[in-house]
């Protein structure tokens, strides 16, 4: 999910600081269709798949006497279910790595990619329905571990600061000058005032 991961850490934001949501899903729609195998296609490998075991059955049935057909049989049906097992284990890991690059997401984490590495994937199950349990509990571990990981919410007004300079003046030098004591915000809301002069 590392396609994912790029488009959301070079999110477009706007004029407000909000994220352009329509802007970041186009860009993640685009890419989709490179990483994701659409459900109609997965639908018709496992049709195929099944086809390909009633077809070995129906060999081992019909030639039961033939020793070296029933090996090349035998062999047949492990790659399969070889092919199964890997195949199955690839999807887990995609839900998996989905489900934390979400939720690390959703919980404002300041670095997912390394925070991802410190959950222990051992212990997430995938239910049938495909979502993944366990990670609540770790996630909280996280929170409390690499607390300075995590944006904080910060509620209230903000406080008066006797020490700074009027915010009147809308030069870019008074902007260069102010931009070490001023927000992220403040600077974006100043440059945009200087735009509209």
């Amino acid at each position: 999910m590392d396609w994912l991961q790029k488009i959301l850490e070079n999110a477009v934001y706007g004029d407000d600081g909000k994220l352009n949501v329509e802007n970041t899903m186009r860009k993640i729609n685009e890419e989709a269709a490179k990483h994701i195998v659409a459900k109609e296609q997965y639908n018709t490998k496992v049709k195929e798949l099944d086809a390909a075991n009633d077809t070995i059955k129906d060999l081992k049935k019909s030639n039961e006497d033939n020793e070296e057909l029933q090996k090349t049989i035998k062999a047949h049906e492990d790659t399969i279910k070889q092919l199964q097992k890997d195949h199955e284990a690839e999807l887990k890991g995609m839900k998996i790595d989905s489900a934390i690059t979400k939720i690390l997401a959703d919980n404002k984490a300041k670095h997912p990619d390394l925070l991802a590495g410190k959950v222990d994937r051992e212990k997430l199950l995938v239910t049938d329905d495909g979502k993944v349990t366990g990670l609540d509990d770790q996630l909280k571990g996280l929170k409390e571990i690499y607390k300075d990981m995590f944006t904080q919410t910060v509620a209230g007004r903000e406080p008066n600061n006797p020490d700074s300079k009027p915010t009147g003046d809308t030069t870019f030098e008074s902007l260069v000058n102010d931009a070490d004591t001023m927000s992220a915000e403040e600077v974006a809301a100043r440059f945009a005032a200087i735009e509209k002069k």
